[in-house]
C-alpha cells in the first residue's frame, strides 16, 4: 500500500486537475473528485448502497461528506490527499479523527470496498481506519498511480447489490464521463430503442450523450443528456416515441434546491465551508476551506456572481446558491 508523500507525487500538484462530483444514492454529494478516480468512487457507492449504508449530506449544522479540499494535511506540512481529488470522507460525524477507532460502518462493507480491483487485479481503496496511528475510519483513499487507475475498475470485483430491470430506482444516475456496467446496459437499451450510434465499450461519452438526448426529444422528457429516474422508466420499459401532438408520459418538474442561509464576509461555519467548496469545485479559489467567509471567498463569490450573470455584491442567498447547486 502506497503512502501518502508517494500517492502526492503521483497525483501532483495539488488543487490542479479536473474534478468531477459524483451524487452518491442518497442524495449527499462527493464535490471536486479527481476525473481520473471518479469510476472508483461509483464502485464504492454502489457497495454502500448494496449494503445500505446511509451516507449523509451536510447541514447547516454539520459537515457530513465530501472530497476535494484544497489544504495542508491535518498536523503536517504536506497536502491533504483531499487536495488531489484521491480521497472522501463518509459520514464524518459517527467516524472522527482520533487516536482509537470509532465507526458505524459494517465492517463488511468496509473489506468489500477494500476488495474492489482494477482490470489488472490492483486494490483500488486504501481505509483510514486501518491506519496504523490515529484512526481516520471516514476516508477513503485511491492508493493507485493514475496509469493504474487507467486500467478501469474490474465490476465482477464490486459486491453490489443486482439493479433490477423492473425497478428503474435501483439504476444509478448516469451522465458523460461514466463508465461501468449501467453504461453497458444503457447502450443495449439505446440500441434497441433504435439509437445506434453510442460509445460501445469505451463508456458514456459524446456520442451516448446525443443519442440520450435524442431519446429524450423522442419521448417528450426532460433533455439533459443524463439518464436518470425518468429516462431508465422510459427504456427499462420499452416506452415508445411519443407523437408532435401527445402529452409528455411524465410529468417534468423543476426541482428547486433546498434553501441554505444567506452568508456574507465575516459569516462562520458549516454552511460557509460548503460554500467555499462548491465554489472551489466550480473553479474558484476561495483559499482555505476553513468555514470563514474572508478576502478570498468574497473575491472567489465575486468572480462567480459576475460569471453567472448575478449581481456582484459577495453576498450568497437564494440565486446565489441555486447557481452553485445546479
Amino acid at each position: 500500500m502506497r503512502s501518502t508523500p508517494e500517492l502526492r507525487k503521483l497525483w501532483g500538484p495539488p488543487c490542479d486537475f479536473t474534478k468531477r462530483t459524483l451524487t452518491l444514492y442518497t442524495g449527499a454529494t462527493l464535490s471536486g473528485l479527481n476525473a481520473q478516480v471518479f469510476e472508483a468512487f461509483q464502485a464504492l457507492d454502489a457497495i454502500m448502497r448494496s449494503t445500505k449504508y446511509v451516507p449523509r449530506s451536510n447541514t447547516s449544522k454539520a459537515w457530513e461528506t465530501g472530497a476535494y479540499n484544497c489544504r495542508k494535511i491535518t498536523n503536517g506540512s504536506g497536502y491533504s490527499l483531499h487536495a488531489y481529488g484521491i480521497a472522501a470522507d463518509i459520514n464524518a460525524r459517527t467516524n472522527p479523527f482520533g487516536p482509537k477507532l470509532v465507526t458505524d460502518m459494517p465492517f463488511a462493507m468496509v473489506s468489500a470496498i477494500k476488495a474492489i480491483r482494477t482490470k489488472k487485479g490492483l486494490q483500488v481503496f486504501g481505509w483510514g481506519g486501518d491506519y496504523r496511528k490515529n484512526k481516520d475510519a471516514m476516508h477513503y483513499e485511491v492508493v493507485l498511480s493514475p496509469a493504474e487507475i487507467k486500467a478501469g475498475i474490474d465490476w465482477s470485483t464490486v459486491s453490489a447489490e443486482p439493479t433490477n430491470p423492473n425497478d428503474p430506482n435501483t439504476w444509478p444516475k448516469l451522465e458523460k464521463g461514466d463508465k461501468g456496467p449501467s453504461v453497458a446496459k444503457l447502450h443495449e437499451l439505446l440500441v434497441k430503442a433504435g439509437f445506434k450510434d453510442v460509445d460501445q465499450g469505451s463508456g458514456f461519452g459524446s456520442s451516448t450523450e446525443t443519442a440520450v438526448r435524442a431519446f429524450q426529444t423522442s419521448r417528450k422528457l426532460e433533455i439533459d443528456g443524463t439518464v436518470g429516474l425518468q429516462t431508465w422508466t422510459a427504456l427499462l420499459n420499452g416506452l415508445p416515441a411519443v407523437g408532435k401532438d401527445q402529452p409528455s408520459p411524465f410529468k417534468v418538474d423543476k426541482v428547486e434546491p433546498p434553501d441554505r442561509p444567506t452568508v456574507k464576509k465575516d459569516s462562520k461555519g458549516a454552511v460557509v465551508e460548503e460554500l467555499q467548496r462548491r465554489l472551489a469545485d466550480k473553479g474558484f479559489d476561495p483559499g482555505s476551506v476553513d468555514g470563514v467567509f474572508g478576502k478570498r471567498t468574497t473575491t472567489a463569490l465575486i468572480a462567480f456572481q459576475k460569471a453567472n450573470g448575478l449581481k456582484p455584491d459577495a453576498v450568497c442567498g437564494r440565486k446565489t446558491w441555486r447557481a452553485l447547486l445546479i
